[in-house]
């Protein structure tokens, strides 16, 4: 019986997408309801925790980051 990868799981994803952008990019535009004028042209990796400034503040970790960049 053939192996599947489980494209639920974390790893799997970070693996794949993170290894491709281009895959990223293009899945991202064809699954969110963006009209055709406003599609995602370029992604940028950031660290997934951030370190708060403030000593004794807790540390968060996101997997997705949303930037809005206007022209």
């Amino acid at each position: 019986m053939p192996r599947y990868l489980d494209l639920k799981s974390d790893f799997v994803l970070k693996k794949i997408f993170g290894h491709h952008p281009k895959l990223l990019k293009d899945f991202l535009n064809v699954i969110l309801p963006l009209p055709p004028d406003c599609v995602i042209e370029s992604l940028t990796y950031l660290l997934s925790e951030n370190v708060p400034e403030i000593a004794g503040f807790k540390n968060s970790i996101v997997d997705v980051l949303y930037l809005e960049h206007f022209k």
